[in-house]
């Protein structure tokens, strides 16, 4: 089988999507395997039976018996076709992990968390289709309001989001900054099916972030969801998904992905808005006021 090209997600090989379809039915321990290897696919490809099932805390049975439910026959037939969806892909962020793990100091520096970064911003590129893309670009651009939620950390992100597509967008709102789930609840109840909500969600996933979506996609809006792979409950309710991959060798998650995948949409929105190069240029001009400019930066311009 080759070797997954740019335009070719690790998601859309056949053994990713059978994994994606079966993981919402499984029973909880076979469904902790499932989660697994659609976060982590890479790694999932280098480990033994024993090996997966001690990093998803259940057994060599259980890892046995999804390679069955999936009608692969056993392991060593999952795993082959793992290995042969991913054998041209490298994980920097898993070498980085175990070459960590025998450092006697324990030692993480600038030069590991660049390696880190670039893995997560590679494995982003490779896990996200071009059309997926132009399909966000163009429901945001097309939106009459659009709401973008987040909880825990991802409040941050939907700020940012929110802040950056404000000048460009006909409307853009963050409703979980302030009050709590409660109040993003009443800022959603007029959303229709002209506007647009975008979730963002990250492991651990916020309860509140599924059932508001929901609600969103009940009353006939368009969902679009920013979360990490497959494995996330989020995919299942939203039209368009964009992965974020969020390892990171030492912290729990990292952001890197995220902020590239806001960051390109905005960008992505201002390419195709024929005032956005007016628009920044006033909004510069607005604040210019507010901000210090050294002197020498003012004789220069004279």
């Amino acid at each position: 089988m080759p070797s997954p090209s740019k335009n070719t997600t690790i998601y859309a090989a056949p053994v990713m999507r059978k994994l994606a379809e079966v993981a919402p039915h499984l029973q909880p321990s076979l469904r902790k395997v499932a989660d697994f290897i659609l976060r982590h696919p890479l790694r999932a490809a280098t480990l033994t039976i024993e090996e997966m099932a001690q990093e998803t805390a259940t057994s060599p049975a259980a890892v046995n018996r999804l390679a069955k439910a999936m009608n692969l026959g056993g392991y060593t037939g999952m795993k082959a076709e793992l290995v042969a969806t991913l054998q041209q892909v490298v994980s920097p962020v898993d070498k980085l992990r175990n070459e960590l793990a025998h450092r006697p100091d324990g030692a993480f520096g600038l030069h590991e968390q660049i390696q880190s970064a670039s893995s997560n911003l590679a494995t982003a590129a490779t896990n996200n289709h071009p059309d997926t893309f132009e399909a966000f670009v163009t429901r945001l651009i097309k939106a009459r309001k659009i709401y973008i939620l987040g909880f825990g950390n991802s409040v941050y992100f939907a700020g940012l989001a929110a802040s950056t597509l404000m000048p460009f967008c006909a409307d853009a709102t963050a409703i979980s900054m302030e009050g709590g789930n409660e109040n993003a609840a009443y800022r959603l109840a007029a959303i229709t099916d002209q506007d647009v909500m975008l979730a963002i969600s990250l492991p651990r996933y916020s309860i509140d972030t599924m059932q508001l979506s929901r609600f969103a996609r009940e009353r006939g809006a368009c969902v679009l969801a920013i979360t990490d792979s497959p494995a996330s409950p989020l995919a299942s309710i939203a039209e368009h998904v964009l992965f974020a991959p969020a390892d990171h060798p030492v912290m729990t998650s990292s952001s890197i992905a995220v902020l590239a995948l806001i960051e390109g949409l905005v960008a992505g929105v201002m390419a195709r808005n024929k005032e956005a190069v007016k628009l920044a240029t006033e909004l510069t001009e607005s604040v210019m006021s507010y901000l210090h400019v050294p002197v020498s930066s003012k004789a220069s311009k004279k």
